[in-house]
């Protein structure tokens, strides 16, 4: 499992590894139902790019399918095979070994149903990429031997992975749970029934499955529930707002710093040894990455005009940077797991656990798909689609977001304020003159941001516990998953917005600092000076800064920070 590289030595490293730019070439990644991490997926998704099941993987798959058809012919009741979903659990769909007829038609009738008439959900659509994971992930998930699904299905959805060929997938109402609505989409795709996002244009599936020489797919024994009765979307759309969040949270650094420059601001909370002294996790990694871009800074020179202790907001920041740093480490550790296992129910189980307390007992042993109980394979109705503890870290993770940008809105107050800085009200430059009367600078652009700020921090309330039964009461559980990854993504991109208007003090600040005053920048804080002054110029006299806000949201969310130490 992949983690957050430590940004103590090279910050970039970090950033290059959450910052994934597509690749400028096809790659080809192998999914084992093991290894795949939030990173490869988000790579794995690009346009061009291929995958493929790993040897073992096949093995997994062959192996699971057979699990469920043995079910059937042993007499076993599996859920969503042999017997309807939710509370038409205990209607009868086939009876005996499914792979004969008049059972196997029956078997495909069902499937064929049930997608159908699950997909009820609401646009707008998802983006290709993200509808792109999905199919990645239920791969993965194949093959890590869980599903029970057959090799034409594997196979059907390789297929439209490989060539860019992606389904339309509502991105609105699920429960967070099994998502039901929007994957059912896929397997119609496959059917001939729903349309496809092929080469840049809306297509008629049936078109595009001739092009690609695929026969229509026709779903069996397992397929349909596993197609649609998993939250791998949800988890595709997680993936996606956790990247957009991370370039939020390791760009606070370099912020942090050109603050600290425009403030004059102290270095000593940010010291190893005032660090340590707290203890708490991810304190060092981001103070040392506040400090790397001062690196050369004239913060290391003593100055006179320095006070003892700056404002909370710069004398914690690389507290609240640390705690975002913490909690989506702890959320990619969530979701690496679960893209290397599954949220299907029923649950194939090959070779499960035949020494515990319990193993021999009458009730385990008639789970077991063969009824001696030698090969100890099962399949055990579950819950595995219960999302509660990603749902609750996601939460946590827009939660350190939310305490991160609340510092950026205090630090650009702060810095507006010439008794923090010694310098101009407002930052309004020496040159920013006319007719002999001093301009106003940011005078008044506090309370856009302000109301950006109110934005990020409603989106902190929890949205876990919103639901009301369904499938006849018995399925009253709910986590909303997918709500919380929508509102990490909009705490992302409110999070550019406030950090575009922190960008245009700090370098201002900063920029007066040497340009006003003569002060040596630190190194990272004149790289990020150089690239800014690209798309957002230095304001030397008043002017409007509509334009120069929503060019910055662009630089933020688009800009490449590994560049920056390069």
């Amino acid at each position: 499992m992949t983690k957050s590289k430590l940004i103590t030595r090279t910050l970039p490293v970090l950033i290059g590894a959450v910052l994934m730019a597509p690749a400028s070439y096809a790659e080809t990644f192998t999914l084992d139902g093991k290894s795949l991490t939030v990173e490869t997926l988000r790579e794995a998704a690009q346009p061009g790019n291929d995958v493929r099941i790993s040897k073992a993987g096949w093995s997994r798959i062959k192996k699971s399918y057979d699990i469920s058809i043995d079910a059937t012919k042993h007499g076993k009741t599996v859920y969503g095979l042999n017997v309807n979903f939710g509370e038409l659990k205990d209607q009868q769909v086939v009876n005996g070994d499914v792979t004969k007829e008049p059972m196997r038609s029956a078997s495909i009738a069902f499937n064929e149903r049930q997608m159908r008439i699950q997909a009820a959900g609401v646009g707008p659509f998802l983006a290709n990429d993200i509808v792109k994971m999905s199919m990645i992930i239920r791969l993965n998930q194949m093959a890590a031997g869980l599903t029970g699904m057959t090799t034409d299905a594997a196979n059907a959805f390789i297929q439209l992975v490989n060539n860019d060929a992606n389904p339309l997938i509502p991105s609105r109402g699920s429960m967070g749970l099994n998502d039901l609505a929007w994957p059912t989409h896929i397997g119609l795709a496959l059917m001939g029934e729903w349309d496809i996002n092929y080469k840049g244009e809306r297509r008629d599936s049936k078109e595009v499955l001739k092009a690609l020489g695929m026969k229509k797919f026709r779903p069996f024994g397992l397929d349909g529930i596993s197609i649609l009765s998993n939250a791998n979307v949800s988890m595709a759309i997680l993936v996606d707002a956790m990247q957009k969040a991370d370039k939020i949270i390791n760009y606070s650094p370099y912020l942090i710093a050109a603050g600290l420059e425009t403030l004059n601001g102290n270095v000593s909370p940010f010291l190893w040894h005032s660090v340590e002294g707290k203890g708490m996790p991810k304190g060092h990694e981001a103070a040392e990455a506040i400090l790397l871009s001062l690196k050369g800074s004239y913060l290391w020179d003593k100055n006179d005009q320095r006070g003892l202790q700056d404002a909370l907001s710069f004398r914690s920041a690389h507290w609240t940077l640390a705690t975002a740093l913490n909690e989506m480490d702890r959320l990619k550790d969530l979701v690496n797991i679960q893209i290397n296992h599954t949220s299907d129910n029923p649950l194939v189980t090959i070779a499960g656990k035949s020494d515990l307390w319990y193993s021999d007992t009458p009730v385990v042993k008639h789970y077991a798909v063969d009824p001696s109980g030698a090969k100890r394979d099962y399949i055990n109705s579950n819950s595995a689609f219960d999302f509660t503890q990603i749902a609750l870290q996601t939460e946590s993770t827009i939660k350190a977001m939310a305490h991160l940008l609340h510092g950026s809105g205090w630090r650009i107050m702060q810095v507006d304020d010439s008794r923090r800085t010694h310098m101009s009200k407002y930052l309004s430059a020496k040159s920013n003159v006319t007719n002999g009367v001093h301009g106003d600078g940011f005078a008044n652009i506090g309370q856009p941001m302000v109301g950006l700020y109110a934005e990020a921090m409603s989106l902190t309330n929890n949205v876990t516990l919103y639901g009301m039964p369904t499938s006849g009461g018995i399925e009253e559980m709910y986590s909303n998953v997918n709500l919380t990854a929508d509102r990490l993504r909009q705490m992302a991109n409110v999070g550019a917005e406030i950090l575009s208007f922190e960008v245009l003090h700090m370098t201002q600040g900063a920029q007066m600092r040497r340009d006003e005053q003569g002060y040596e920048l630190g190194e990272g804080t004149k790289r990020l000076l150089k690239a800014y002054r690209k798309v957002v110029p230095f304001v030397d006299k008043d002017r409007a800064y509509t334009r120069d806000i929503n060019n910055g949201v662009q630089f933020i969310k688009n800009f490449q920070l590994e560049s920056l130490y390069e």
